[in-house]
């Protein structure tokens, strides 16, 4: 059984929003799904299920799993439909990898942020550090690809952060594997690196921001190596 994609809030924008935004509502409730790990790999996406739940037709339903079958968080069986896809240890360590070319690519060039851009990343990884406190893992995730947004978004080489941000997007799905904040103290060093970040930047210290951003990838990258090898022992 599908979990209740329409909530309240997404019921609102689709009132206001006119039927051309309906695929993008209806693909970005499911794609959060996808990436928190609420909807399993192997789910089947029932289409009349979801326009049901949507109050919608087939139409936007099958435009939205469409856009998401070509972001590759989902797979379409033209005799069985649309599924989550599946995960791997594999398919993780090629999706770091090309993480660590693309914002190693992007890191290199940024130009350094303005007193006004320096506040706003300090007040995200304020947010972060309270959504910690609270153990809210989800909107952790969120916020946590949020600051990294807006730490890209710095650079004017749109096509790279786009790419950029469409990894980190597909690796999310990876993280969803690792214990809550609560549960383990992984979690709770995400702050102290964006604190790093933060310094790096203020300092105008490339190489540290390179360091202290490759580490953290690579840290949360072996655990979820981990998990892979602790299921098939």
């Amino acid at each position: 059984m599908l979990l209740n994609l329409a909530d309240d809030n997404i019921t609102k924008k689709r009132n206001k929003a006119k039927s051309t935004n309906m695929p993008l509502l209806i693909a970005d409730r499911i794609r959060s799904a996808i990436v928190k790990g609420q909807l399993a790999p192997g789910v089947h996406l029932g289409q009349m299920q979801i326009a049901e739940q949507f109050t919608a037709s087939r139409v936007p339903v099958r435009e939205a799993l469409k856009l998401l079958a070509a972001e590759g968080i989902i797979v379409h069986d033209p005799n069985r439909g649309f599924f989550v896809a599946a995960i791997s240890a594999s398919e993780a360590q090629q999706l770091y990898r090309l993480r660590h070319l693309l914002e190693g690519e992007l890191l290199k060039s940024i130009p350094w942020p303005d007193k006004t851009q320096l506040a706003a990343l300090e007040t995200r990884i304020e947010e972060l550090e309270q959504l910690l406190k609270k153990g809210d893992r989800p909107s952790w995730v969120l916020r946590h690809r949020e600051f990294h947004k807006a730490l890209f978004e710095l650079s004017d080489r749109d096509v790279i952060v786009r790419e950029c941000l469409r990894m980190w997007m597909l690796t999310d799905r990876y993280r969803s594997l690792l214990p809550g904040p609560q549960a383990s103290g992984d979690e709770r060093r995400g702050p102290t690196d964006e604190r790093k970040i933060l310094a790096a930047l203020k300092a105008k210290d490339r190489a540290k921001l390179l360091e202290v951003v490759e580490r953290d990838r690579q840290r949360v990258e072996q655990l979820i190596l981990e998990v892979f090898a602790n299921r098939d022992s």
